[in-house]
């Protein structure tokens, strides 16, 4: 069973076993998370959940809100925390397995797991296993999850903070193969939010957190789960995917070997990851110099998973009228990206720029196979200008996949304009202290958030 060999891997790992750089991009991956919750710490789906939270009779506690200055429970604020890590659409991605592990697991191990006597080694060991696990679950789905309308996430995370969960507090095997099963049960988060831009999606991140935590306790304490949850009669890729498509052997490839936080693409540009490509090419044809004007029609060639995400329906993306719509708009990114040179947080600020709508009413799509999709994001575009001529635009690697990475200087770069909101430069640089010497640092660094 696969559930088994899984357990045993994640029963058995000690963190000296890992490379150095598996762990050092680990620490990446948390600072590029915790950068992206502070930005995020002041969305209204934030501000609404704690207010959400607040209501509860049992949310009192110790566990510091990123951002903020309120305290919950554990389970309580890392929840809260991993909204913000969500909420921008700013957080990393695995991008052939399309999940969004880090948001659920850096808060899961950094609020609720230091709350316990859990050494900073350990911690770290469960969030390289966290993604893992995770990623693999995305990986084995081949994308069939989203085609099934489910948030890959959703499904994938909740075996990812399962297993980190396990590592953290030091489930035997046997308890280990339980909390997969019963996680399976706790599987779930639809991508029906893309209809009106709601907050149901970072709502996902949350109950991954949560609803591992209840996984594993169960688990721990005598609750069994079907061994069978990966491949039994009922299993998730067949209940949640199209099982037909999914290679189950990918959960066991290389596991220890080829380590998936190496495989996980930062993000350059705070929106959907699929539209990364499509951005890039709009900043290309800007390089051109082009007026608006002298552009016809551009067509872009978009694989079938982010269709439904990036593209349908087309004539409700080309005037989004929320800042979540907006990025999950292929034409309204690549419309603003070709305006301003860029798309950061401020970029959505103003939704109803008819220049931009203008343009963004010039771009339609083609449904197409792409050779490196989804281990990349690619953008393909095909430009026609009045005049008759054809541009031709291609990314084949997006910019911050680890075929074509941030530098550490743009990682810290980007955690510290996203952080500057709401701390000071003496607390930026302290956090970014203490996550590069984790391991051995003996600092509370909630005391900086």
């Amino acid at each position: 069973m696969y559930s088994v060999k899984i357990a045993k891997f994640i029963s058995s790992i000690e963190y000296e076993s890992i490379p150095k750089e598996v762990i050092l991009r680990a620490k990446e991956l948390m600072l590029d998370t915790i950068g992206v919750a502070i930005a995020g710490s002041s969305e209204k789906s934030v501000i609404n959940a704690i207010r959400s939270i607040s209501c509860l009779t049992n949310s009192k506690g110790k566990a510091k809100i990123w951002g903020h200055s309120k305290k919950f429970a554990p389970n309580y604020s890392a929840m809260i925390n991993a909204i913000s890590s969500h909420a921008l659409d700013f957080d990393d991605t695995h991008t052939e397995a399309i999940v969004h592990a880090s948001s659920i697991l850096t808060p899961l191990c950094l609020t609720y797991a230091s709350h316990f006597k859990i050494s900073n080694k350990r911690i770290l060991t469960a969030f390289i296993v966290g993604w893992e696990v995770a990623a693999r679950v995305g990986i084995v789905s081949k994308g069939s999850f989203h085609k099934r309308g489910f948030h890959t996430t959703s499904i994938a995370g909740i075996f990812g903070a399962t297993a980190a969960m396990s590592v953290l507090f030091s489930l035997r095997e046997s308890e280990c193969v339980n909390a997969f099963g019963l996680a399976g049960s706790f599987a779930s988060g639809i991508n029906e939010f893309l209809s009106n831009g709601s907050n149901s999606k970072v709502i996902h991140v949350a109950n991954c957190v949560n609803n591992a935590i209840l996984a594993t306790t169960f688990a721990k304490n005598g609750m069994s789960g079907p061994i069978s949850v990966f491949e039994g009669r009922d299993n998730i890729f067949k209940t949640f995917g199209i099982e037909k498509e999914c290679n189950k052997e990918l959960l066991l490839q290389d596991l220890g070997k080829n380590w998936q936080v190496m495989q996980v693409s930062l993000k350059p540009y705070p929106s959907c990851h699929f539209t990364h490509g499509f951005i890039e090419c709009a900043l290309m044809l800007r390089e051109d110099n082009l007026n608006p004007d002298d552009i016809k029609n551009i067509k872009c060639y978009v694989d079938e998973v982010p269709i439904s995400f990036i593209c349908d329906p087309i004539d409700k993306k080309y005037a989004p009228k929320t800042t979540y719509e907006a990025k999950f708009s292929m034409p309204f990114l690549m419309a603003l990206a070709f305006f301003d040179g860029y798309i950061n947080l401020s970029s959505y600020n103003n939704l109803e720029r008819s220049e931009v709508i203008k343009f963004a009413k010039k771009i339609t799509y083609i449904k197409h196979i792409s050779s490196g999709f989804p281990k990349y994001f690619p953008g393909h575009i095909e430009v026609i200008l009045s005049n008759g001529k054809t541009i031709k635009k291609d990314i084949f690697v997006n910019r911050g996949n680890f075929d074509n990475p941030l530098s550490f200087e743009e990682i810290f770069l980007k955690f510290k304009n996203c952080s500057l909101s709401k701390l000071d430069t003496e607390n930026i640089l302290k956090i970014a202290e203490i996550i590069k010497n984790y391991e051995n640092s003996k600092e509370n660094l909630e005391l900086f958030l």
